[in-house]
């Protein structure tokens, strides 16, 4: 750890005028720094202004500089690897309040020469890309809130963490005029951070390499006039203010990057969402920056400001803050503001206020009114970059796609679409491409109605509706998409695989019906022939990892695909069929597991055999040879004991005629007229024909009288054990099912069949008989002093 010796060596090295070199510790996106930055720089009128950000980005800045470009903005580099690794995409984030985006402004007034002096993008970008799946930070600063000295720092000033830490310390000198000063103790701050840091992390991170790229732009620029203002993240500061002498150039990763200037938005930009660097609820700082360049800041202003607007927000949702209580925010706020020894109340002060004044009770860890405090702190405010900024491959090919199928794209309003999806081919090929919008995770469009084939509900309809528009958001998503490929099709397809080897690894290749699923949203994208190696890969699934229950609904869903057309139809081109002949001869394979039912297989088994008439019904049309299964489930229904899957497997055998009635009348007729400790299982037969057809309980001779002579047979207390177990088994029925079952019971019984379903009418005499019972039970509880343990009343 560094003593006081060292830091006032720091201190002293951070500005040398006699070399001509400033160098300047910030945070990412602190308004404080980019304050104390902006006074720097118009005091040292500085020729060369260096700044942290990735050296092949520097051809982006006559675009970040241009006068269209609002931030909030983001450089974005989609890097290809040098060996076979996926494409990784890596950010560079600006807003207003950002220290690099003031040094642009101000050095470009000042006519300094700007440069951007990190590590290229390709090289950062490969070096923290751990999981290609994520885009990653080209910025970040883990340090300033997961290290040894922040923590102990933190506890020392009754700071809860980092980011209240660092608003204690910095954010509440916004405004001052001592940019030296500040800086100095900014600069200490990072040293004892970065004393903190094992060596080994720093090199293992690639800091070392990177500050050694800095340092040689540092050095280059001292060579030539100055002064030289270096504007770099405080953890590097300590590297850069030495000799700089005996520096080797680092070895690069050989990954190549194109690069792009973005919209961005506050809500990607919030460092409590998952970004690296930066402070949380950025829309807060953005308030502080334009009330301290306009000359208008005052804490007190803006706490009124922030508790109204946040009231009005909350009122138009339907949740109103009493105006007292608006009050008490403000006045709890400032109180903890003036305890903890700040100039007014700051964001922390802010939140605790909120919680104080409008949680009742105990305050969990995420209620519902810091929740959205913090929601609002965070903003929503977008950015907007010149038209000559350019677009990744994979943005123009969907605009380029979506001006085809006739999409309006000219601004951001939500629009409708409706489509003819089974009767226009250029209907069909706009629903393709929203599929495939939504595929790829993006906001671009919703379908509002028609037929969701992915469930299987309402499948018959003509048309789809969706809302569309286009936005940063979509165009941001798209932008990280674009590590997937150049164009919509490969990113679909690259996505869809990228999902069933995560499931794989995930231990999920067993789950066949979501490996379908996948293929479903393929086809609907309209990637027809491109899913040939899903589909041979899902093939090999099947084969290899295949249960009955698995098996039998993914085969029931690609022969659905078979004979679709429309949407869903799968071109000749692909060969779903040896994909279904596969999932078949798996199917018949495992037929014969019937006979060993578990009890916690019955569920997974009862499903898939009430599939199994409408497969056998659709294997001549799917040319599957029909008599394999039949015969399969033959055997099964001969060697099987277990009730339900028995009753199951001898429904199937009834409904495909491999099997008559009668057979399902004696098997049920056996099992209700044995003696049994277990009712329950004594109707484990019926239950399993109900499950999978339960309309032969009155279509199949003789069975309906079985069952209801064993139930009027039944001892009351008997039938009330049975109940609940009845209930479940006659939930297969469905309200028409219903129906005809009392009609069919009514004739059995000759009555109407209104009479099964006539309420239970209580004379007035047994109303009163009732009454008078109540009230002597009453007596009695009272009198044996029980009335506060069985009706929480006081006794009397």
């Amino acid at each position: 750890m560094a003593d006081e010796p060292d830091f006032a060596a720091l201190r002293a090295d951070l500005f040398q005028p006699e070399r001509g070199l400033y160098v300047v510790p910030v945070r990412h996106h602190s308004p404080a720094c980019a304050w104390h930055l902006r006074a720097l720089i118009r005091e040292v009128q500085p020729k060369r202004v260096l700044i942290e950000a990735p050296a092949d980005f520097a051809a982006q800045i006559p675009l970040l500089l241009d006068p269209v470009t609002r931030p909030p903005v983001a450089l974005v580099a989609l890097v290809e690897p040098k060996d076979d690794r996926p494409r990784v995409a890596g950010y560079y984030p600006f807003c207003e309040h950002s220290p690099e985006y003031i040094a642009l402004l101000e050095g470009r007034a000042a006519g300094a020469d700007l440069r951007f002096i990190d590590a290229p993008s390709a090289d950062k970008a490969m070096q923290v890309a751990l999981d290609n799946a994520e885009p990653v930070p080209l910025m970040a600063e883990h340090h300033f809130d997961s290290n040894d000295y922040v923590r102990g720092l933190a506890r020392r000033t009754g700071c809860r963490d980092g980011f209240e830490l660092w608003d204690h310390l910095f954010e509440a000198r916004l405004g001052s005029d001592d940019w030296r000063g500040f800086f100095q103790d900014v600069g200490t701050y990072c040293q004892g951070i970065r004393e903190a840091t094992p060596e080994a992390q720093i090199e293992a991170l690639g800091d070392a390499a990177r500050e050694t790229h800095m340092a040689l732009a540092v050095k280059a620029a001292l060579n030539e006039d100055g002064p030289v203002v270096v504007v770099v993240g405080g953890f590097h500061a300590p590297a850069l203010v030495g000799p700089l002498d005996g520096l080797k150039k680092p070895a690069s990763s050989g990954a190549k990057s194109d690069s792009y200037l973005i919209r961005y938005g506050f809500r990607a930009l919030d460092a409590l969402n998952g970004y690296g660097a930066g402070l949380p609820q950025p829309g807060y700082y953005q308030e502080l920056w334009v009330r301290a360049v306009s000359g208008t800041l005052s804490w007190r202003s803006l706490a009124i400001e922030l508790a109204s607007s946040f009231a009005g927000r909350m009122r138009q949702d339907g949740q109103a803050i009493p105006l007292p209580s608006e009050v008490e925010v403000i006045r709890m706020a400032e109180a903890l503001a003036l305890m903890r020894g700040r100039p007014g109340a700051m964001r922390h002060d802010l939140i605790d206020g909120i919680r104080a004044a409008l949680i009742k009770g105990e305050a969990g860890p995420s209620d519902l009114w810091t929740t959205q405090f913090q929601s609002f702190l965070c903003g929503d405010q977008l950015g907007d970059v010149p038209a000559s900024a350019g677009s990744p491959p994979l943005v123009e090919d969907v605009r380029r796609r979506a001006g085809k199928l006739r999409f309006d794209l000219t601004d951001s309003s939500q629009r409708r679409r409706k489509l003819d999806i089974r009767r226009k081919e250029t209907h069909r090929d706009a629903s393709r491409f929203c599929h495939a919008m939504s595929l790829l995770g993006s906001p671009f469009a919703g379908r509002q109605s028609g037929p969701d084939y992915i469930s299987g509900a309402r499948t018959e309809l003509l048309f789809e509706e969706w809302s569309y528009a286009w936005s940063p958001q979509v165009e941001g998503h798209l932008i990280e998409c674009a590590v997937l490929g150049d164009d919509l099709p490969v990113a679909c397809l690259s996505l869809l695989n990228r999902e069933r080897n995560k499931m794989i690894e995930d231990g999920q290749a067993r789950n066949l019906p979501e490996l379908v699923t996948l293929f479903y949203r393929g086809l609907l994208a309209g990637l027809d022939e491109q899913l040939s190696p899903f589909l041979d890969a899902l093939a090999g699934d099947i084969r290899n990892y295949g249960t009955f229950g698995t098996v039998t609904h993914a085969l029931q869903r690609l022969i659905f695909v078979q004979r679709s057309t429309g949407p869903l139809g799968a071109p000749e081109s692909l060969d779903l069929g040896g994909t279904i002949r596969a999932a078949y001869g798996r199917l018949v394979y495992l037929a014969d597991d019937l006979v060993e039912t578990s009890e916690e297989q019955i569920k997974e088994r009862l499903e898939a055999l009430r599939l199994m008439t409408e497969i056998l019904r659709e294997c001549e049309s799917a040319g599957l040879d029909r008599s394999l299964l039949e015969e399969a489930l033959d055997r099964v229904a001969d060697a099987i004991e277990e009730p339900v899957t028995l009753g199951a497997v001898l429904a199937v055998c009834v409904q495909t005629g491999l099997r008559g009635p009668d057979v399902l009348v004696a098997a049920v007729e056996g099992r209700l007229a044995g003696v049994s400790l277990d009712l329950e299982a004594q109707i484990g037969v019926l239950r399993g024909i109900l499950h999978t057809s339960p309309t032969l309980l009155y279509h199949a001779d003789g069975l309906l009288n079985v069952v209801d002579r064993f139930l009027c047979d039944l001892p009351e207390g008997s039938f009330l054990e049975l109940l609940p177990h009845l209930r479940l088994a006659f939930t297969a029925l469905n309200p028409r099912d219903t129906n005809r079952l009392a009609e069919e019971l009514a004739a059995i019984h000759k009555v109407a069949a209104g009479k099964l379903l006539e309420p239970t009418t209580v004379s007035n005499a047994d109303f009163q008989t009732a009454i008078q019972i109540e009230k002597a039970l009453l007596a009695s509880i009272t009198e044996d002093g029980l009335k506060p343990w069985l009706l929480g009343e006081p006794a009397t």
